[in-house]
């Protein structure tokens, strides 16, 4: 194969905490060498990053992909284009498509299907609860075999207390974990902005502040009370942020 030379660009690798301008050498398909003084190997095809950010691959932890059941959408074929035009060579799948993520031959599938693609690893979430529907847990260690990174009811949240308890206890015998939608079911439902000026002047309904408060504190405690791990997903609150702050 031949060797590759990519210069003038910013490198940043965070696991050696790199941040320097210089070059990239590529030979047989392996990064050989990076830095601020690399010769030019004769033969060597040079490519000019203008100046570009060159990095190790992006991680999208919560994407939620068109394919299961909105293939009208989007496919995992045009998520893989979107993914690199974007950086983004793996991203966490979130399980509330169509069917819902909750049966490991679903976590399967969406894992070959990234790597059909050559270009996107997809780590999909299992599904908390069967359907993403809140009413019973779904097999959380199935789904971990068939290669689930975490569990999540993606854009809705775990809202019974009692539900939430056995899913925390339930994935803390795998050592998994629960990653929440934070607002509180019955507070959020129907809204579209955080409740105040903004929301009232552009007629949006709102959903009060109080709603991710209420879920971040109740699952703390939760979380205190079972020994389980638990990430709130997107928090978007002084006070939802201040509570986890002093857990």
């Amino acid at each position: 194969m031949t060797d590759t030379l990519i210069v003038n660009v910013r490198l940043l690798d965070p696991a050696t905490r790199l941040d320097a301008p210089g070059a990239l050498l590529i030979r047989g398909g392996v990064i050989a060498h990076c830095g601020g003084a690399i010769g030019r190997p004769d033969g060597a095809v040079e490519i000019d990053g203008g100046g570009a950010i060159l990095c190790p691959g992006l991680i999208d932890m919560r994407a939620a992909l068109g394919e299961p059941g909105y293939e009208y959408r989007e496919t995992i074929a045009s998520a893989a284009q979107a993914a690199a035009a974007g950086g983004i060579t793996t991203l966490a799948a979130l399980p509330d498509s169509l069917p819902a993520i909750d049966d490991p031959a679903l976590v399967r599938l969406l894992r070959a299907r990234g790597e059909e693609t050559g270009s996107l690893t997809i780590l999909p979430y299992g599904a908390v609860t069967r359907g993403c529907r809140g009413e019973e847990l779904a097999e959380m260690g199935l789904l971990l075999e068939a290669g689930a990174i975490g569990f999540t009811d993606g854009q809705r949240a775990v809202g019974s207390a009692r539900m939430m308890r056995l899913a925390l206890s339930y994935a803390r015998g795998f050592g998994a974990r629960i990653i929440q939608h934070p607002e509180e079911p019955t507070l959020a439902e129907g809204g579209a902005a955080t409740e105040g000026e903004l929301a009232t002047r552009l007629g949006l309904p709102g959903i009060p502040a109080a709603a991710e408060e209420i879920l971040v504190a109740r699952d703390i405690s939760l979380a205190r009370l079972t020994g389980g791990a638990v990430h709130f997903a997107h928090v978007s609150t002084f006070d939802g942020l201040e509570l986890i702050r002093r857990a």
